[in-house]
């Protein structure tokens, strides 16, 4: 499917079953509703990745979405029918809650959820083999092998992983700001640049607001590391190519299950890996260098018309 020019422009022909497609992560959602060869409306809101327990509350941050994504499509809900790709859903009983909790909100009258990554990869390759790199709030990367196997690397959360992720970024900002406090390590204005961000005044006040401060709010420090490595500053380019390094560590981890010497294309994902990033300009190099079978594929996948595409294919 191709998108329009217009999300808004189209109309639904009568005939046409309407149909959802969602993209669920831990910062940031996208909710578009279209057709099976049209899409009318399209929603962005804040993360809607489900944690234990929380179904419910993942749904109602979708089902706003997906209200102002139908407002813009100028159609009803609930749809007909939805897939739905969230963070946090790994396991059959989270996906299970999510699903019912969507069809209660009156979001879609029927609901499959599936794991953000599995959506993503299906976005990138249909149903053939390649890598998936995803780096929002945390990083995952999933694979389908030569043999039809889903596979996956990291995405572990942040307490255990999600290296080269928006977390990470946002907390080596963190730890330059407090070198830079110190007097100790390489000059940095990701102090300042922090402070600014965050309408604080001082050092202090920034040690305050971590006290307090989600895996979200520390993961939304991460592109002011990538503006000071795109200005050049030396301290946040080195965190940049460290963060290359570790998804490229995603990467080859995967590509050992691709046999022979064929080349692996490998798509991302994720708002840390944005077309222009310096990030996914790192990530290339590094792939390139070290990992000359990886071929990162130029075109940048939507994971949210993806399942909207998987959704219009449902019976």
């Amino acid at each position: 499917m191709t998108p329009p020019k217009s999300a808004a422009s189209p109309s639904v022909a009568s005939s046409s079953v309407v149909v959802l497609g969602a993209d669920a992560g831990g910062s940031h959602s996208t909710v578009v509703i279209g057709t099976s060869d049209s899409i009318l409306g399209r929603a962005d809101g804040p993360g809607a990745a489900v944690r234990p327990g929380g179904a419910t509350a993942s749904a109602a941050v979708l089902a706003e979405t997906a209200r102002r994504a139908a407002t813009q499509a100028g159609v009803e809900l609930p749809v007909e029918r939805a897939v739905v790709g969230a963070a946090g859903v790994g396991r059959e009983q989270e996906q299970v809650e999510l699903a019912a909790a969507l069809t209660a909100a009156g979001v879609a009258r029927r609901v499959r959820v599936r794991a953000d990554g599995e959506i993503a990869l299906s976005t990138a390759f249909g149903g053939g083999p390649g890598i998936l790199v995803n780096a929002g709030t945390g990083s995952v990367a999933y694979a389908r092998d030569p043999s039809g196997v889903l596979r996956r690397a990291g995405g572990y959360g942040w307490q255990l992983g999600d290296e080269g992720g928006g977390y990470w970024l946002g907390r080596r900002a963190l730890d330059v700001a407090a070198r830079a406090q110190d007097g100790r390590g390489e000059g940095s204005t990701l102090l300042a640049r922090l402070l600014g961000a965050l309408g604080l005044q001082h050092f202090d006040d920034l040690v305050r607001w971590t006290a307090t401060a989600t895996p979200s709010q520390v993961a939304a420090l991460a592109p002011h590391v990538l503006n000071a490595a795109r200005e050049g500053e030396a301290v946040a380019r080195h965190a940049v190519d460290e963060a290359a390094s570790e998804l490229m560590g995603l990467v080859a981890t995967l590509v050992r299950h691709f046999p022979g010497t064929e080349p692996v294309p490998v798509a991302v994902a994720g708002g840390m890996l944005l077309p222009h990033s310096p990030l996914t300009a790192a990530l290339r190099e590094r792939l390139a260098a070290n990992l000359k079978r990886a071929r990162l594929v130029p075109e940048r996948i939507d994971p949210a018309v993806g399942a909207l595409k998987l959704a219009a294919a449902l019976d």
